[in-house]
């Protein structure tokens, strides 16, 4: 792609980054532009959150350069990046619940007075200032723990802004929000375009890409593998870079589902934001059969699925699993009868960071390896490399640190712990959120030959393709209730998205 270089802001110039022997960069050229919206797209381990560590002064590449407005930088640590102008709000949100949102805004870069004393009046000033240029004149003296997750993102990208960024990396930004959320960010982003902003933009949603997107650039194995503009770009051309592969359109595979019940819930009444749901919620899944819950942000959806895990305490109602009646009062009362649940959110409540993969797998089945207390490695050892196999887990060392693998891969290491337990009933909650359309397509491969084998799984996601693609019946949730329920060849996109819309009379 051969364009005017006088509108690049910020460009890594033939830059490549090693660890050890593996090359995670090899010789790339990425340029950003201002006031645009700058696409970087690519399957986990791709190169792309190496790239933007780079860019963001975490990391130095072992060769190549960065330009800022045509002058190298020399980035040693992300406070060099942000001198520079250039600053990245990752996936995981980093705002302090316990602070102010003031004090979030100018977090290990407070002003002071006297060199020594917090000026909150200035810092109260520029933040209310910052969140108004963002069209969120959102109360600074509030905690961010109070906000919603929309909003802590907001004050994320005021932090930004009031250190004076003019190139913004945002990382999966749009990966926890609501539709309604997730369009407010989209309004912000033409804001800051207008005002000349470079924003870089990663996600897995291709639609979101398409939407936004003026530079769109794939990477491969450490490589660029295409370039394009708006206009010569659409779904299929971004599918066959990313995966190198002539883009196939999957369909569920089709099964004789068994109609014996395996999991049964009757009149469960669970708690939303505090509240008790004011009708108990019924739901039965067949042996082999996969359930999808397809709700909005706030439905009930995850919080149904934690109180089956043992999570949340049951307001009423019962929960029989293979006909007998079960008592799911913790954690440990669910997983012994049989429920597994991959939670929602993998590095808060899925991973433990500081254990290698193998560790990570296997720790909720220790006791399994451990006859008389003592632990035999080689049994443990064998079935993580049943599972990792059965995963289609690309890791070439199980003892590496959980945290080297790409995003999709550290979920099937979720995924894996769970079925490790041998479960009657696997829950996932956002099966594959911040996952890549390659890793997906994996998943739901494997979740498929699961059901087939005669798993039970009942899962939450708030993406209307995702219900279709994965489910064999889809129910839908709002405000807590059921509102309606769809044979898999039944779901359109408009009836699942009318019947999980909030309405008056409910609320």
């Amino acid at each position: 792609m051969s364009e005017p270089q006088q509108d690049v802001v910020l460009e890594a110039r033939n830059v490549s980054k090693r660890y050890g022997g593996n090359l995670a960069l090899n010789d790339v050229t990425f340029r950003v532009r201002c006031g645009s919206v700058n696409v970087l797209i690519g399957e986990n381990g791709a190169g792309k959150s190496t790239l933007m560590r780079l860019l963001a002064g975490a990391e130095q590449p072992s060769s190549g350069e960065i330009f800022k407005g045509g002058q190298q930088l020399e980035m040693r640590s992300p406070r060099d990046a942000t001198a520079a102008g250039i600053a990245i709000v990752h996936q995981e949100l980093s705002v302090l619940g316990n602070l102010d949102v003031a004090e979030n805004v100018f977090a290990g870069r407070e002003l002071v007075r006297s060199s020594i004393l917090v000026d909150r009046t200035a810092q109260e000033t520029s933040a209310a200032a910052a969140l108004k240029e963002l069209g969120k004149p959102i109360a600074v003296r509030g905690l961010a723990g109070d906000l919603s997750l929309g909003n802590r993102q907001v004050v994320e990208l005021a932090r930004s802004l009031a250190h004076g960024a003019d190139v913004l990396i945002l990382d999966e930004p749009t990966s926890a929000l609501s539709a309604a959320e997730a369009t407010s960010l989209f309004h912000v982003i033409a804001d800051l375009k207008a005002r000349g902003v470079a924003i870089v933009y990663i996600s897995h949603r291709l639609h979101e890409l398409l939407y936004l997107g003026d530079y769109f650039t794939v990477m491969r194995d450490g490589r660029i593998v295409g370039e394009g503009v708006r206009g010569s770009v659409d779904r299929q051309w971004i599918v066959e870079r990313m995966s190198g592969r002539a883009l196939v359109h999957e369909e569920r595979p089709t099964r004789i589902l068994n109609t014996q019940p395996m999991l049964e819930v009757s009149g469960v009444s669970i708690k939303i934001a505090g509240q008790s749901t004011s009708s108990g919620v019924n739901l039965t899944v067949g042996t082999g059969e996969i359930v999808g819950i397809y709700g909005l942000l706030g439905s009930g959806r995850t919080e149904l699925l934690e109180t089956l895990a043992g999570l949340r305490k049951m307001e009423s109602g019962t929960v029989t699993l293979a006909s007998q009646k079960v008592s799911l009062r913790s954690v440990a009362e669910s997983i012994a009868a049989g429920i597994t649940l991959a939670p929602e959110d993998r590095q808060r409540d899925g991973l433990v960071p500081a254990l290698s993969i193998r560790e990570n797998m296997s720790l909720a089945s220790l006791e399994e390896f451990a006859p008389g207390g003592w632990l035999r490695g080689s049994a443990e050892s064998a079935r993580v490399r049943e599972l990792a196999i059965q995963m289609h887990l690309a890791a070439h060392d199980l003892e590496l640190p959980v945290t080297t693998l790409s995003g999709g891969n550290q979920q099937k290491v979720v995924l894996a712990r769970c079925l490790m337990r041998r479960p009657k009933v696997l829950l996932l909650d956002e099966p594959t959120r911040g996952v890549d359309v390659g890793a997906k397509a994996e998943i739901y491969r494997t979740l498929h030959t699961l059901a087939a084998k005669g798993l039970s799984i009942l899962f939450a996601t708030s993406e209307i393709e995702e219900a279709r693609l994965l489910a064999d019946r889809i129910v839908v949730m709002a405000q807590g209730r059921f509102t309606a329920e769809f044979a898999n060849a039944d779901a359109t996109d408009e009836a699942l998205f009318a019947a999980a819309s909030p309405t008056m009379e409910a609320a």
